[in-house]
């Protein structure tokens, strides 16, 4: 098995290997990457995105992945593989250049199990490594009137303390730190690039007190009739009132007059109440992602 960089590639080479996940992502997640394909590619041939294309004796194409420095943290990305020799060599490849000073405080991935044996190469190499259920469930028809408010601007900073005061310890994959910045920077994320859709403002509902929030849930479109749900937050002050069910629904029927068919979330294995409530409003399960971190 040899490792090549991928920034040497030809471009339609690397088409190839983006078609191939778009047609994945469409068929089993119900979800249109196409536009992040299209931003990684402009990365990798602009400023050169860290990457690795994974080649048997054969010459045949066993694999890829890519990295992307950010600030302390480099996030392991687009890893697929049809062999666990392919997908350990190309973990190994990307920490061996991810690592190299300045050397991140850590390595971080979120992604579907697309790779032959991933979870025991990001074990065998240190990561903690946590399941998330991608769920789905056909939204909801009919007109019910709108207690909570749409997404206006202004609303970044305090989404941003909302999530930071309702994860607590727990947002360690969203916010390495917990620090007020690093959640504004994850909620830029969301509502500024394409990476888990193209924000609803008018769809996302918020319940709020002045200029805090009590509850939100972030919608996104990833395609002409899935809504994503990135973001299903209630503050721990006003839990246990039904307010997290009742935005959902609000969203999922506002999102239906705009030809949606299905709502989709993630949640993580370890959050039995979360899973638990997703599963009494209707969503059942369609994949599974891991979360790894590595901290050198």
């Amino acid at each position: 098995m040899r490792v090549r960089d991928w920034r040497d590639a030809d471009p339609a080479d690397t088409q190839v290997l983006y078609s191939r996940e778009q047609e994945y992502w469409v068929r089993e997640l119900a979800w249109d990457a196409s536009t992040a394909w299209h931003e990684i590619e402009q990365a990798r041939i602009t400023w050169g995105l860290p990457g690795f294309i994974a080649i048997d004796d054969d010459r045949v194409v066993r694999g890829w992945a890519y990295f992307l420095p950010e600030g302390e943290t480099a996030h392991l990305g687009g890893v697929v593989a049809d062999t666990p020799e392919a997908t350990r060599a190309l973990v190994d490849a990307c920490l061996e250049s991810a690592l190299r000073p300045p050397r991140p405080a850590r390595v971080s991935c979120f992604l579907p199990i697309r790779a032959e044996g991933f979870e025991d190469a990001l074990r065998d190499r240190g990561f903690a490594c946590e399941y998330y259920r991608y769920m789905s469930r056909p939204v909801l028809k009919g007109i019910q009137p709108l207690e909570a408010e749409p997404w206006k601007a202004g609303d970044l900073l305090p989404a941003a303390a909302l999530l930071r005061a309702a994860y607590g310890d727990e947002g360690r994959h969203f916010a390495p730190g917990g620090t007020p910045d690093e959640w504004e920077q994850y909620v830029r994320s969301l509502v500024e690039r394409p990476g888990c859709g193209v924000l609803e403002p008018s769809v996302t509902r918020l319940l709020r007190n002045g200029t805090e929030l009590h509850a939100l849930v972030l919608a996104t479109r990833i395609a002409p009739s899935t809504l994503h749900l990135p973001q299903v937050a209630v503050h721990p002050l006003h839990r246990r009132r039904g307010l997290a069910r009742r935005l959902v629904d609000e969203a999922c029927r506002s999102a239906a007059a705009r030809g949606v068919k299905q709502a989709t979330l993630l949640v993580a294995e370890s959050n039995a109440n979360a899973r638990a409530l997703y599963e009494k409003m209707g969503f059942t399960d369609m994949s599974k992602f891991v979360a790894g971190v590595l901290v050198p």
